[in-house]
């Protein structure tokens, strides 16, 4: 059987042509022309689609479906043709619009749109629950973390990271890794290097942390790097992300004898996008490298490494 597609259309011509059309294309159709039948149907129907008139008889089933109901089928606002757009798929929170009368071409491909939405909502929603199975694994395990119980250790999480970087390729979702390396440390003594990591890596974890957004993870990967893992993040976001993690960690100062210097960090980020196949461990790589070439620059910068498609894991 085909998908359910329910339709609200009091004009009985259009509400006709349209079921006409769609049980062609292979659907099952439920046309009604009153809320009242509309909204009876809708306390047990599960349709795959709503075509809703955009009357105010139209909006009020909207609200009812998205208020009251576990339906979460893409909704497309049926328009008159002199009807305004934006304010009636404001009002009905609708996916998209239709202008009546409906042609079988603009129905057949609004039906594929239809399913290609909820194909995106599964994934999303697929996706989430990862997300949120990973953040309650995570918190399992707090006693692994740094000192400041801010970042976690790379070993601990390493396989969760690799397993989401497959989730992001096979549902084209985009996500970034960053990579942070604090430049001061690389021109300070032994002694003083030690003193300064002590110093500030309080600092450092709570200047981090502030900067990142809730589902993003800071990990401590190496005594002198911290990552920061973005999922459904693409370059531009992880790079703004980047940009305040760099001014916050500014705010950081150390003393070296009489002199007061603020601290300053160089990131490499590097990503992947819908289509791409480049695995955890070769991010990891781009990252780094990304990282290295801020540092051979002077240091105090962002530097991106674009994807590069590999298969070795």
């Amino acid at each position: 059987m085909g998908a359910l597609v329910f339709v609200y259309d009091p004009n009985e011509t259009s509400r006709n042509y349209a079921a006409d059309v769609l049980t062609k294309l292979g659907t099952e159709v439920t046309a009604v022309s009153s809320a009242a039948e509309a909204t009876a149907l809708l306390e047990e129907a599960t349709p795959d689609l709503l075509l809703l008139a955009g009357n105010r008889a139209g909006i009020e089933i909207c609200q009812y479906v998205q208020g009251f109901t576990g339906i979460r089928a893409p909704i497309v606002a049926l328009l008159d043709a002199n009807q305004s757009i934006e304010p009636t798929l404001k009002e009905m929170d609708a996916d998209g619009y239709l202008r009546q009368p409906a042609t079988a071409a603009a129905l057949e491909t609004t039906l594929s749109l239809a399913e290609r939405l909820r194909a995106l909502r599964r994934q999303r929603d697929e996706s989430e629950h990862a997300l949120l199975e990973l953040r309650g694994k995570l918190e399992l395990q707090k006693s692994t973390t740094d000192p400041s119980q801010l970042f976690h250790h790379f070993d601990s999480i390493k396989d969760l990271l690799a397993l989401e970087v497959r989730r992001a390729k096979r549902y084209g979702y985009p996500l970034s890794l960053m990579m942070i390396g604090i430049d001061a440390v690389e021109q300070l003594g032994e002694k003083e290097a030690g003193e300064l990591k002590r110093k500030v890596t309080a600092g450092l974890a709570i200047a981090v942390a502030k900067a990142v957004r809730v589902i993003d993870l800071p990990i401590h990967y190496a005594d002198d790097r911290i990552m920061v893992f973005l999922p459904h993040t693409d370059l531009e976001g992880a790079a703004e992300v980047g940009r305040r993690i760099r001014r916050r960690i500014k705010r950081i100062t150390y003393r070296r004898g009489e002199e007061t210097t603020n601290m300053t960090a160089s990131v490499g980020l590097t990503g992947i996008g819908s289509g791409d196949k480049v695995t955890f461990s070769r991010l990891i790589r781009n990252a780094t490298a990304a990282l290295r070439a801020a540092q051979l620059k002077g240091g105090d910068r962002l530097v991106e490494r674009a994807p590069t498609d590999d298969e070795d894991e």
